[in-house]
């Protein structure tokens, strides 16, 4: 339903044409419609008008007064006249004095009436003039006629011989109204002094303004203009919302403005005193000159005291001493504020490039001011540069956060991937499995992956190391966090405001930084505990840290300083130093990763050896039985011989031609077992130090035996020793050993010589070499995964070794030099070479047999120089067939 048929409605007729619901929805209608009009209306008497409204309601009320004031005063006129009249009567005198007297004593009751009715209203008008000057942000004309409305109510209100100002009370009512325009031009004042971007103009005029309000020193204005500038500095880095960057520069520009407003309004000659002097001139226009035409249309009723009244300034100077003073004062508290909130500020910057898009613009703020010249000024003992006092060094503080927040962040996503990938058995096996499979996208897409400097893309290499994909997705990740930092690194160094003492700092922060980073995965990786029965897991762990140093090449560019870094750094010392230094560094970095790695290693080892132990493996020779089981075919060697009668005698001997079959099985046991648990030969030190603990076990097990054939009641038999004797040559020609297994060796071997026979040792000692070194070629392709390559080479040396590696084989070495890297054993491309037949050992015997009572020492040589005949016979065959090709095929 309209307004208008609301307005219009019949309540007589209402409840007989409408229902009640009809009757509940208009009144509710009426309702609304009356809180609109009333909202409507508060809403048209604002905060501004209201002492405008106020005032009409005073003049009104004034009017009604003014109104029975007359009449009054012309009951009391008459009365007067009559009293007069009944006093004077016969008194009178035909003179026109009296009437002069009365008619001048009218007009100036008449104009003392004007007068006060015009400064009531120039009263009534201020209000509005003063809001109006704040609103244009005049602040000094506001006060000037704040302080005029003050002169006039003073005045009316001290005129106590004035019987109107009795009977109007209005003047005094409407300096309520206007009293509290004291604070409130303050007040904008403050908020005005405390804008981030404040010009020159609005500062003279606020200080001015501030001046006449507090009537306070030039010395005490230019603290409260500095206190306001440091709130305005903490308001900037306390504000709510806006970017980070944005916020800081503005903080910036706030100290910087601070101060060149320091400079332009209170140094000589500065805009402050040529406002004072322009004010204080005689010549200065009065402030009843502010007001509107047609409120001082009446002006010439006024009195000379408010038409000619201005605003006066004391002699205001301003000594070096106090700005000094000030300054430093503002210095501090900006420091306080500065270590509080810009710290916390700037902590919210993630990325390089933001700071230095602050560097470059905080540097274009600092050209376009001459602080320097202030601080000269007024002989000031700190800098006035607050880019280089407040922000570079936070700026570089943060820099050192990002880069730690970074490392941090990397080397926890590592850990944090590796912990929960070692939690995962299941995904272990599967990747140990599948490790040596060869799958189509192992194989490079172009030409370009195939010479790309990047491993992570040689998926073949990496399998031949040990890297399946999870490694490699967590080397990809790492690394390219680490570049994300580099990259950083990278911008920081390129700016060319940056002194080159600050980028030194941050390069060698950055390799600290990098270094404690690594020492705390290190450390992480520790408190894993990882026993010796989680294979896989350590397995996992050693590949994870080995890949760290050979497939994140940014991790070695935090340590080596790249040549665009030495060439940004410069002057730090020549060249080959600096690299040298880095590459101390990154060689200590490698080494502690590399020590983990060889902990891992010998963890595992450790565990394997205690599973495999030798004494659950090599049998108790104690009894006939074990020996028939465990001693394998001796070799039967005859010598002829002539008796006193020179008759032909014949004797004969068994020689051991293989170590017992229980020491091959365990061999066999234990190989099978390294490459089922460990699908990749030993690093170098990993395995000197596996067979220096395997033959430590070893040397016990066979020292052990020796023993208890000593304490017990049946010595060992001749047999028994002589193959136990043989066993150990074979471990000691079998393996590298140093002087103290050297030795060692040596007093058990002697322990078990001394049960042999002398004499049947002289005479089987030859055969009984021969054959050790026989055995050492012959199972020297099983014990390849323990013995190294050098062993085969010292055999050949003799002449007694049946292949011949090549100098230069034809196998591409896939390790690195790296201690406790992952390698392949070189894979040998041999020669046959003649083996010495039982046959042409025979004849070699018979032979020798010719000559009368020949020593077994010289049967040994004479057949040890058959097998070196047969040795270059076969010899010369080999180089006869392989003569024919070049060198230069095997490579």
């Amino acid at each position: 339903m309209a307004t208008l048929n609301l307005l219009n409605l019949n309540v007589d007729t209402l409840f007989e044409q409408h229902s009640v619901g009809e009757i509940d929805a208009i009144h509710k209608k009426i309702q609304e419609v009356v809180e609109n009009k009333r909202e409507e209306l508060r809403t048209m008497v604002g905060e501004r008008y209201r002492d405008l409204l106020k005032a009409a309601d005073t003049i009104t009320s004034m009017q009604d007064s003014t109104k029975a004031l007359i009449e009054q005063v012309d009951s009391i006129s008459v009365n007067c006249k009559n009293l007069n009249e009944q006093q004077l009567l016969g008194f009178k005198t035909e003179s026109d004095s009296a009437g002069e007297l009365k008619t001048r004593n009218a007009n100036k009751q008449l104009n003392n009436y004007f007068s006060t009715m015009v400064q009531i209203k120039l009263l009534t008008a201020l209000p509005e003039m003063i809001w109006s000057q704040i609103d244009r942000e005049h602040y000094y004309a506001a006060t000037e006629l704040f302080i005029f409305s003050r002169h006039i109510s003073t005045g009316l209100q001290l005129d106590s011989g004035n019987q109107i100002m009795q009977k109007l009370p209005v003047a005094k009512k409407q300096w309520e109204i206007l009293k509290p325009f004291h604070m409130t031009i303050k007040q904008q004042i403050m908020v005005a002094l405390e804008r981030e971007n404040l010009a020159p103009e609005l500062t003279a005029d606020c200080l001015l303004a501030l001046l006449q309000l507090d009537r306070c020193s030039l010395e005490s204005a230019l603290k409260v203009f500095l206190n306001l500038r440091s709130s305005a500095f903490l308001n900037c880095l306390t504000a709510e919302g806006g970017r980070v960057k944005e916020r800081i520069l503005v903080s910036l520009r706030v100290l910087n403005e601070s101060v060149d407003m320091v400079s332009k309004c209170f140094m000589e000659n500065g805009l402050l005193f040529k406002k004072l002097n322009e004010h204080s001139d005689p010549s200065a226009p009065p402030t009843i000159a502010r007001m509107d035409s047609d409120d001082v249309q009446f002006a010439y009723l006024l009195p000379d005291i408010i038409t000619n009244f201005k605003p006066k300034f004391e002699t205001i100077t301003l000594k070096n001493e106090a700005v000094a003073q000030a300054v430093e004062t503002f210095l501090a508290d900006t420091q306080r504020i500065a270590d509080k909130q810009l710290k916390g500020l700037f902590d919210f910057v993630l990325n390089m490039n933001t700071i230095q898009e602050i560097k470059t613009e905080a540097n274009a703020l600092r050209k376009q001011l001459n602080l320097s010249a202030l601080a000269k000024q007024y002989n000031l003992t700190h800098s006035l540069d607050f880019y280089e006092l407040r922000y570079v060094p936070l700026i570089n503080q943060r820099i050192r956060n990002i880069i730690n927040d970074s490392w941090t962040k990397t080397v926890n996503t590592i850990f944090n991937t590796l912990e929960k990938t070692i939690q995962q058995e299941g995904l272990l096996n599967k990747t140990n499995y599948n490790l040596w499979q060869e799958f189509s996208s192992d194989l490079p897409n172009s030409l370009d992956q195939a010479l790309s400097d990047d491993k992570k893309t040689k998926k073949l290499l990496m399998k031949s190391k040990g890297y399946d994909d999870h490694i490699l997705q967590m080397a990809t990740q790492f690394d390219g966090d680490l570049s994300s930092i580099i990259q950083e690194m990278n911008v920081l160094l390129e700016e060319p405001t940056t002194k080159k003492e600050d980028k030194q700092e941050l390069v060698d922060f950055l390799r600290d930084t990098a270094q404690r980073q690594i020492t705390e995965f290190i450390t992480k990786t520790k408190e894993l505990r990882l026993n010796s029965a989680q294979r896989e897991a350590l397995l996992f762990v050693i590949r994870c840290c080995c890949s760290l140093i050979e497939l994140c090449p940014h991790l070695k560019k935090c340590f080596c300083h790249s040549s665009s870094w030495r060439q940004q750094l410069g002057g730090g010392g020549t060249t080959s130093t600096i690299s040298g230094a880095s590459q101390d560094y990154w060689q200590r970095i490698c080494g502690l990763i590399e020590d983990e790695v060889f902990q891992l290693w010998l963890c595992l080892v450790r565990g394997i050896l205690e599973e495999y132990h030798c004494d659950r493996y090599l049998m108790d020779v104690n009894s006939n039985i074990v020996i028939l089981e465990d001693f394998a075919h001796w070799e039967i060697i005859t010598l002829e011989q002539k008796d006193e009668q020179d008759m032909p005698t014949q004797t004969s001997f068994r020689v051991p031609t293989q170590p017992r079959i229980s020491l091959q099985s365990y061999f066999h046991t234990l190989i099978t077992a390294l490459k089922k648990i460990v699908p990749e030969t030993l690093p170098n030190k990993v395995l000197l130090t596996l067979k220096k603990m395997l033959l430590e076990q070893l040397l016990q097990h066979y020292k052990n035996l020796i023993e208890k054939s000593n304490n017990s009641t049946t010595a060992m038999g001749q047999n028994i020793a002589l193959q136990l004797y043989f066993d150990l040559k074979f471990l000691q020609n079998s393996f590298d050993l140093n002087r103290e297994q050297k030795n060692q060796f040596s007093s058990i071997q002697d322990a078990y010589r001394d049960v042999i026979d002398p004499f049947d040792f002289e005479l089987l000692s030859t055969q009984l070499m021969a054959n050790v070194k026989r055995a050492v070629t012959r199972y020297n392709c099983i014990l390849g995964v323990l013995t190294t390559t050098t062993t085969t080479n010292a055999s050949n040396i003799s002449g007694t070794s049946a292949v011949v590696p090549e100098k230069d084989p034809n196998v591409l070495s896939l390790c690195s030099s790296g201690a406790t890297t992952l390698w392949f054993p070189l894979l040998p491309v041999v020669t046959n070479t003649h083996v010495t037949t039982a046959v042409e050992n025979k004849k070699a015997v018979l032979m020798s047999s010719e000559s009368e009572k020949t020593t077994p020492t010289r049967k040994a040589t004479t057949t040890s120089s058959a097998t070196r005949k047969s040795d270059t016979k076969s010899k010369s065959g080999a180089a006869s067939f392989f003569g024919a090709m070049s060198q230069e095929w095997f490579r």
